[in-house]
């Protein structure tokens, strides 16, 4: 971007905070903006996608309202790095943020912007309310707010080793309610709320106690525990919703309802998430924008880096930067749109909160490839072992094509070379500020538990040509091929 263009849009930045309420291209004014990100939460759990799974009126009203998008897939089954791509509108690769705790690539860098960033340029008054520790200011998110309610951890020494109070350390439903009801005030506004309940069972809903939820023995036996926690979460959401109306804030909001990843529910022999299974990364969609006659469903493949572009498409603005999300205004409106690909990523080897590794060597190193109709999962440590499957009749990902359709395994592997969103050493130390032993203890007490690096050789191949190998990264020399990260 020349230094012309930076100029412009800074100059159109102050302009629009001098003059109050922010206009559009046309003048009129520009809508508030509510994004509300779903923590861990499946689209079939939503009843709108499966009314015999799913009981959330609320959701299915607002669907109702506006597009529901029946494939929409996050770039990660990890907190900080999906949503990090929620708010860019970046791949994983293009923001930096990667793990959830290394010596580096946990944190968002500050060039990168966000749409609170842009949002506050454009004068608006941008307000967040967490519900966990994963979305706090530690992974960078906090730039651009003018309210950021997270949650900032204590240590206390307890027998001779620092703890934390983990339910100090994430909000129920109804706490995170009550908090945005409190930080609502002058318009336009950017507002995000996030909630948590899903992810685990420390903080059940009403009439339900642990002693309930560790009766469950079986992955089975805590699905209705789960389902349980995403109707309470539908709960508060109408609750919210009920509080916007009553301000008058309501009906002419842009709104977005979006998990950050799914749970595996042991649908691929996995209960929690880190992988890259539909299950994990499939997440649902809903947006309602103001005084448009929406499309009800989409049925094509988008992402979760389409957000950020459509919500500014809305509001008749321009990415300061370019993206890899395209803006879905057109399939929302009943127009034709050029078919995407998603990519998606796990770079759980050289996550130190990844001790799933132990149990699951082989998902140390995911990368995805996603159409419509076929989706690659490949493993560079162990590329013979990567898995293709064909969406388009087989959804739950039951029959793996990897040896049987080399073509297709192929084609995928060319798209994701291209893309080269490849890891290939442990991460650099970020700064010296942060308190390495404190941060990962804190996750420790929500449920994740550390690693050590996966010690890796990294080489690099040929798609087309995987029995090459050099050590420096480069085109292939056969075919001028983009190189493909593998194991030695």
């Amino acid at each position: 971007m020349n230094a012309a263009r930076i100029l412009l849009l800074g100059l159109v930045a102050l302009a629009a905070g001098a003059c109050g309420k922010t206009g559009s291209r046309s003048g009129a004014p520009r809508p508030n903006v509510i994004l509300i990100t779903l923590d861990t939460t499946r689209a079939d759990y939503l009843s709108c996608y499966d009314p015999a799974r799913g009981k959330t009126p609320n959701l299915d009203a607002l669907a109702a309202a506006g597009t529901r998008f029946d494939l929409a897939l996050s770039t990660a089954a990890v907190t900080p790095v999906a949503h990090a791509s929620i708010l860019t509108g970046l791949y994983n690769h293009e923001h930096g943020l990667r793990v959830i705790f290394a010596e580096g690539g946990y944190r968002l860098p500050a060039a990168a912007h966000t749409l609170a960033t842009v949002l506050a340029a454009q004068g608006y008054h941008t307000l967040a309310v967490h519900s966990a520790f994963p979305v706090s200011r530690f992974f960078g998110f906090e730039r651009g707010f003018e309210v950021f309610e997270d949650l900032q951890t204590e240590l206390a020494e307890q027998q001779g080793e620092f703890k934390w109070d983990v339910l100090s350390f994430q909000r129920r439903a109804d706490e995170t309610t009550t908090l945005v009801e409190g930080v609502l005030g002058p318009e336009p506004f950017f507002l995000w709320v996030h909630y948590w309940d899903p992810h685990d069972l420390a903080k059940l809903p009403p009439g339900l106690t642990p002693k309930d939820a560790r009766k469950a023995s079986t992955a089975a036996g805590v699905q209705p525990f789960y389902a349980e926690e995403v109707s309470y979460v539908d709960q508060q959401i109408g609750r919210l919703f009920d509080a916007l109306r009553a301000r008058g804030l309501y009906d002419d909001a842009l709104i977005v309802v979006v998990a950050d990843h799914g749970q595996g529910l042991m649908d691929h022999g996995w209960a929690a998430h880190r992988l890259l299974y539909q299950e994990e990364i499939r997440v649902p969609l809903l947006v309602r924008a103001p005084g448009v006659r929406s499309t009800p469903v989409v049925p094509e493949l988008v992402r979760t880096v389409d957000i950020y572009p459509t919500v500014l498409d809305y509001l008749g603005l321009t990415p300061p930067q370019a993206v890899s999300g395209r803006s879905l205004r057109a399939l929302m409106e009943g127009a034709p749109d050029e078919p995407r690909v998603a990519f998606a990523d796990q770079i759980n080897g050289y996550d130190w909160n990844a001790g799933m590794v132990r149990e699951r060597p082989l998902d140390d190193f995911l990368y995805a490839t996603i159409e419509r109709d076929w989706k690659l999962i490949y493993r560079p440590r162990h590329a013979e072992q990567s898995e293709l499957y064909q969406l388009s009749v087989d959804p739950h990902e039951q029959h793996d094509l990897f040896a049987s359709r080399p073509e297709e395994a192929q084609r995928l592997l060319e798209r994701l070379a291209r893309e080269a969103p490849w890891v290939s050493e442990p991460f650099a130390p970020l700064h010296a500020g942060a308190d390495a032993g404190e941060v990962q203890r804190a996750l420790n007490d929500l449920g994740y538990s550390g690693t050590e690096p996966v010690a890796t050789e990294w080489a690099w191949t040929c798609p087309r040509h995987r029995t090459e190998r050099w050590s420096e990264r480069k085109t292939c020399p056969q075919c001028g091929t983009a190189p493909l990260l593998i194991g030695r």
